[in-house]
């Protein structure tokens, strides 16, 4: 009886992934790589951003979005065209101008959103927007 109950369990066949090659396929390719890549990596020239330029600092434009879309320069109120021209001008001017724009915490994305794309037409780039509170 006990020959028997031995001769069962190695007629089971066991189920085995030999990874043997699948580690020698591995290490080949991990040679390959590691003596290719010191010849096919090139240095890629990338321009420097070098010291910023010594003049005067940027004059500053701070903006106030109220709540139903009116803008405010200096406490005093700007309608869309009074806006436009004075950012114009100031894109005009060669100097280098950093437009601050502070929104109401009710103003409508809208409005803001607005107001950033007549900001970006009269030639501004420097634009930061303070979260408001």
């Amino acid at each position: 009886m006990a020959f028997a109950s031995a001769q069962r369990v190695h007629s089971q066949s066991i189920a085995e992934i030999n990874i043997t090659p699948l580690i020698d396929v591995m290490l080949a390719l991990l040679l390959i790589f590691m003596l290719a890549t010191p010849v096919l990596s090139g240095k890629l020239p990338l321009p420097l951003g070098g010291r910023p330029e010594a003049g005067a600092p940027p004059q500053t434009v701070e903006l106030t979005l109220g709540t139903e879309g009116q803008v405010l320069r200096d406490g005093r109120a700007l309608t869309a065209a009074e806006l436009e021209a004075d950012l114009v001008m100031l894109a005009g001017s060669g100097k280098p101008v950093v437009v601050q724009l502070r929104p109401a915490a009710a103003t409508s994305h809208q409005h803001v959103v607005a107001t950033l794309s007549l900001i970006r037409q009269a030639g501004l780039e420097q634009i930061a927007i303070e979260t408001p509170r």
